[in-house]
């Protein structure tokens, strides 16, 4: 009665599925982050500023802003990542008080 489990086309369509809906959670968690932190080492660019960001987990990242953080302050941010994961494009930042 169940030897649809035991056919090789199943199984492996049985698969295929498996890795796309694997797949597709860890591509969607990576779109928009939620990160805390500190931000130190800023330089003015001409349509922002660029700073270091190091999370509470210890990853210290590149990070672009339009607008001036206060230097080794406490920040939470949201954002994305660039194409090639090199800097973080924040969307929104807020002081922790």
């Amino acid at each position: 009665m169940l030897d649809f489990i035991k056919n090789k086309y199943f199984l492996l369509c049985l698969a295929t599925a498996f890795v796309i809906l694997s797949s597709s959670h860890f591509v969607a968690g990576d779109t928009n982050s939620d990160l805390t932190g500190i931000v130190y080492d800023i330089s003015e660019s001409s349509s922002g500023f660029v700073f270091k960001f190091e999370s509470s987990s210890g990853e210290q990242m590149s990070c672009f802003f339009e607008e001036r953080p206060t230097e080794y302050c406490a920040y939470t941010i949201e954002g994305t990542y660039s194409s090639d994961n090199t800097l973080f494009f924040v969307s929104s930042m807020k002081g922790m008080n």
